[in-house]
């Protein structure tokens, strides 16, 4: 696709740190811009969802600007999406953050705590530091072109996506011998677990190959 015809929109729905994605887009050499209108968001070729905090509150304030079928319809217009950490979350069923609280439903799957146990081994949440993910030749997730298993990602979270579909394509990261989801993918639908914006060159590769689809 060719930059000139590309429009990079952000979403700004109250929830996330924006600016710092935008800067890496300009860094880039791309221009990005925020917005929560319907329409400029519709006239997108890609579109970025970022999140922070807690699913029910993201999801209240998505709802509060009249996005939620927005997203919805997002698939069926060839508009590439990249929903980041809690946005990622958010492009699934449900949440049981707190209580059960519906997504955007975009992908099949749902949303629960980390466990602070796995096989006698205890882990303090939330999960925060760096980390590889662990890449297998067999999947082939475009936002991940030229990036290896020595790569690493921030990550920053309590909550993980489980009990996934299995016609979205997985790229796992471990926290201890913990293994979770950290990007998702089906058809023009992405997602990290993971701060692109926040992971040095590596994340930067993310961003730019998402921007190039």
């Amino acid at each position: 696709m060719n930059n000139l015809k590309k429009k990079i929109t952000i979403i700004d729905y109250g929830v996330g740190n924006i600016l710092s994605i935008k800067n890496a887009i300009n860094f880039l050499g791309h221009e990005a811009k925020f917005s929560s209108k319907k329409n400029e968001i519709i006239d997108s070729t890609h579109i970025i969802l970022p999140g922070v905090g807690a699913f029910p509150s993201a999801m209240k304030k998505m709802e509060e600007v009249n996005l939620v079928e927005t997203l919805k319809k997002i698939s069926e217009n060839n508009i590439f999406v990249l929903g980041i950490c809690l946005g990622m979350q958010m492009l699934f069923q449900h949440s049981y953050e707190f209580n059960k609280t519906d997504g955007l439903k975009i992908l099949n799957g749902e949303v629960k705590l980390l466990p602070e146990n796995v096989n006698n081994k205890k882990f303090k949440l939330p999960h925060i530091g760096w980390g590889n993910l662990i890449i297998d030749r067999n999947v082939k997730n475009p936002i991940l072109k030229n990036l290896t298993k020595e790569d690493r990602f921030y990550f920053m979270h309590s909550f993980f996506v489980y009990n996934i579909h299995n016609s979205v394509n997985l790229v796992d990261s471990s926290y201890g011998n913990l293994i979770f989801p950290a990007v998702v993918q089906k058809e023009n639908i992405f997602g990290c677990q993971f701060h692109p914006e926040k992971s040095a060159n590596s994340g930067l590769k993310v961003l730019e190959n998402f921007i190039n689809l």
